[in-house]
């Protein structure tokens, strides 16, 4: 697939830990906690300097702060790991996704640092709240202005919903006033779902939604889903030629954990847990792969048995689902 010296990018979690509750997050079912699915952590300075050597970081080009459970504002060393890769790397390109609702005090350095950051703000006061829930609009805001202030390149990103698409023009013109680079409005698909309060009431709905509206039965259909989570959507997508994502861009990615995957989409943690669909694959070809136990470079060793279960029938766990769905081109 590619080996260690090929790396360029990394996309690294620094925490699984999150102050939101985002009602379409893996950590949670509809904005209730309820998955033991993840070790509970942050990536600490001292691992980080453990995982990747002054060599390393003066190999890449880009390093990605994000990740598949948790937020920046939540590690405890984030400003640390950031000046730390800038530090050995002043040419280094880093970029940041965050919810952005936390640690006000963090900001303008981060802006003197010359980073990018990726402020998640969907809507404005009464419906950015709609979705990520448990977040300040006017203290993302805020924190958004010290970054800009002091130098910082501040990338407005907004989740097309129903409930705000009739203010994007409203937040278009509001990210220009403010100093921020760029607008950008996605579409990521979290048009429709119930959302709970973490004592598992119906708080809303959001889109046009008509299933369960009772946490114990939607509770009860997700355990089911579990046994085969993709159900008739893995068997539509097991043929597709692969174009990976991860290997065009030469890009690794670390869970706060120290465990290493070629993308965020194989991330989900498969020694713990085989909720996600690809992982009972994955545990069928995985060798050691924390960083931190056997080294950044021995970690990264297994990636060509994923590429091998693109195209043979004899690779026992057969093509990776992830793989298919993310990655997956034309029909074979």
């Amino acid at each position: 697939m590619y080996n260690y010296k090929d790396i360029r990018r990394v996309h690294l979690e620094v925490s699984t830990r999150c102050n939101a509750a985002c009602p379409d997050c893996p950590r949670n079912l509809r904005g209730v906690d309820v998955f033991d699915t993840y070790p509970v952590l942050d990536m600490t300075l001292a691992q980080v300097q453990e995982i990747f050597s002054a060599e390393f970081i003066q190999q890449l080009d880009n390093l990605l702060i994000n990740g598949n459970y948790g937020d920046f504002v939540t590690a405890r060393d984030g400003l640390e790991i950031v000046r730390y890769f800038k530090s050995v790397n002043p040419d280094i390109k880093i970029q940041i996704s965050t919810n952005a609702s936390a640690k006000p005090k963090i900001w303008s350095e981060l802006g003197r640092l010359g980073i990018t950051v990726y402020f998640r703000i969907d809507g404005l006061q009464d419906t950015h709240k709609l979705y990520r829930q448990n977040t300040d609009f006017d203290f993302v805001l805020d924190n958004a202005k010290k970054f800009i202030a002091t130098g910082g390149y501040a990338i407005w990103n907004m989740i097309a919903f129903s409930h705000n698409l009739h203010q994007v023009e409203a937040c278009r013109q509001l990210s220009k006033e403010l100093g921020f680079g760029q607008f950008q409005l996605i579409d990521q698909g979290r048009n429709t779902m119930p959302v709970f309060t973490p004592d598992q009431r119906l708080s809303h709905v959001i889109g046009d939604y008509q299933g369960p509206v009772d946490f114990d039965e939607l509770y009860e259909i997700n355990q089911t889903y579990k046994v085969d989570p993709w159900g008739q959507v893995r068997n539509e997508s097991s043929n597709r030629e692969i174009s990976c994502y991860a290997k065009a861009i030469s890009e690794v990615y670390v869970a706060a954990n120290g465990e290493v995957y070629p993308c965020c989409w194989l991330g989900f943690y498969p020694r713990h847990t085989d909720r996600h669909a690809s992982n009972p694959q994955l545990k069928q070809i995985m060798t050691p792969n924390n960083a931190l136990e056997v080294g950044l470079e021995s970690a990264v060793s297994w990636f060509n048995r994923i590429e091998e279960s693109w195209s043979l029938a004899s690779v026992p766990a057969g093509k990776i689902f992830a793989c298919n769905k993310n990655c997956g081109t034309k029909e074979l």
